[in-house]
């Protein structure tokens, strides 16, 4: 009987019935094109413009797009300055599971920075979107547009803007991201001591002459400024499973300890002759 007991121990020191792996999707980076375009005029100037994209997580892509733009009055002329982003990103979906043809993406965005002005000014962040369309398709399957952000006459406005977007299932395979970041200040070209700046980036730096001494934002921490862009995979809902209850534990299967009974002996036909006389032989 002790190794009877020892596998009912054994059952029940086992944890919970452990469910099904869920399937693990892999987002692969293809061909980029990525650009920040800048554009000044006058007593203007563009900072910071950078494009980043990376792959932390297997199912994962994010994109950090940064930039400042700023515009100081210049007598008898318009200041103006202006700097675009443009990223268009290729990449592959796949799944661990072969059986599995669909995904579920998510598109999740958000904005933060800030626009400030002096005078006659005005500055704004003017696009923030995004879509995301499967190879050989005529139309996205999901897009996000952020509405601009604008301060003007002595106006400013810090902002914090965030959507998410999931779709339907769509197949595996190749998909194109296209996201855009348009950023500009002017100022007119009076005697008023106008400026003008759109901040959206954690890291610049203007001088310390075309920072105003009324600044609202002035020395505020700038720490996740940016355009973010996040796309993550994930299984349809049809597909998820279910974690088990910790609480239950699992059945314990006592083993017998008797064998398996015998199969049943085959009948034995009659035999044509009739049973032998008593006493025969």
């Amino acid at each position: 009987m002790r190794w009877i007991i020892a596998a009912m121990l054994a059952l029940a020191a086992g944890g919970p019935a452990l469910a099904d792996e869920p399937p693990a999707y892999r987002i692969t980076l293809g061909e980029r094109s990525g650009c920040a375009t800048p554009h000044v005029e006058g007593r203007a100037r563009t900072d910071d413009g950078t494009i980043d994209v990376t792959t932390d997580d297997p199912d994962t892509m994010v994109v950090h797009m940064t930039g400042t733009t700023a515009a100081m009055r210049l007598l008898g002329c318009t200041s103006m300055a202006s700097e675009r982003f443009q990223l268009v990103q290729d990449f592959e979906v796949r799944c661990s599971d072969p059986d599995v043809r669909e995904v579920v993406l998510t598109l999740e965005s958000a904005v933060v920075g800030y626009v400030s002005t002096a005078r006659k000014a005005g500055a704004r962040m003017k696009l923030a979107d995004a879509t995301v369309t499967p190879a050989g398709w005529d139309a996205t399957s999901l897009s996000i547009a952020h509405a601009p952000i604008e301060a003007v006459g002595g106006q400013a406005r810090q902002c914090n803007l965030h959507q998410a977007v999931t779709g339907p299932p769509t197949p595996l395979g190749r998909y194109t991201l296209v996201a855009n970041f348009v950023l500009d200040a002017t100022t007119d070209g009076g005697f008023h001591n106008s400026r003008a700046v759109a901040d959206f980036s954690p890291d610049a730096e203007l001088p310390a002459a075309w920072v105003a001494i009324k600044d609202p934002f002035q020395g505020a921490s700038k720490e996740g400024f940016g355009f973010f862009v996040t796309i993550t995979a994930e299984a349809p809902s049809d597909l998820a499973v279910q974690p088990s209850d910790p609480s239950i534990p699992p059945p314990i299967v006592i083993p017998s300890p008797f064998p398996p009974p015998l199969p049943p002996s085959p009948a034995v036909a009659p035999s044509p002759f009739g049973e032998a006389p008593s006493g025969a032989g």
